[in-house]
């Protein structure tokens, strides 16, 4: 059929095709965008940020568990320090706590910080007062500033999920662990200008 109204037809259907391929392309990108299933079982985007501080999301992402909806609850951050928590649906999975202290200040006298960690975090290898420490659903850095600021530390600790941690083997949750350390620390003291 070759009248013009044939054509007229063949190019409604053309656009009208053109334009449900384009939607679908579209919405599949924005669904890949924030969240849709990453072979993890994690239904939800993981965040770029944590406590207002940039993370790379392949050191964040093997700290949190499987589910659909995740959300931040900032705990109490004010000047000089960072306390925010990351739920997955609705049960805690990670939680961060940064704190600006005096050189000469022990993050383990510090009731809140003792609690966490108790007695098996006083580093032998002198974490207590600088260096880094990660235990099996913990991880600890401390850090002296530099510049105007030589005279202070920045205290970072990261607590995971009490009941089923990821990822599940305790080798791999702490190398886990110490990988986004050591992204997250040095990216922290910039925020704190503490680097």
């Amino acid at each position: 059929m070759d009248s013009p109204a044939g054509r007229h037809r063949t190019r409604l259907l053309t656009r009208r095709t053109g334009f449900v391929a384009g939607l679908c392309t579209t919405l599949l990108a924005v669904s890949a965008c924030g969240g849709g299933d990453d072979g993890e079982g994690r239904d939800y985007a993981v965040p770029e940020q944590l406590c207002g501080v940039d993370v790379a999301k392949d050191t964040l992402a093997p700290l949190l568990p499987a589910g659909e909806k995740l959300a931040e609850r900032d705990s109490g951050s004010v000047p000089g320090s960072a306390r925010c928590a990351l739920t997955v649906d609705g049960r805690p999975a990670l939680s961060v706590l940064g704190d600006a202290l005096d050189a000469d200040a022990d993050p383990f006298a510090k009731a809140d910080w003792y609690l966490r960690l108790g007695k098996d975090a006083g580093g032998k290898d002198g974490a207590r007062h600088r260096g880094e420490r990660v235990l099996d659903r913990f991880a600890l850095s401390v850090t002296q500033c530099t510049g105007d600021q030589s005279t202070r530390k920045y205290a970072v600790l990261v607590e995971l999920a009490e009941t089923d941690p990821v990822p599940e083997s305790v080798a791999d949750r702490r190398e886990a662990l110490k990988e986004f350390l050591d992204g997250y620390v040095p990216a922290a003291l910039k925020k704190q200008g503490c680097a």
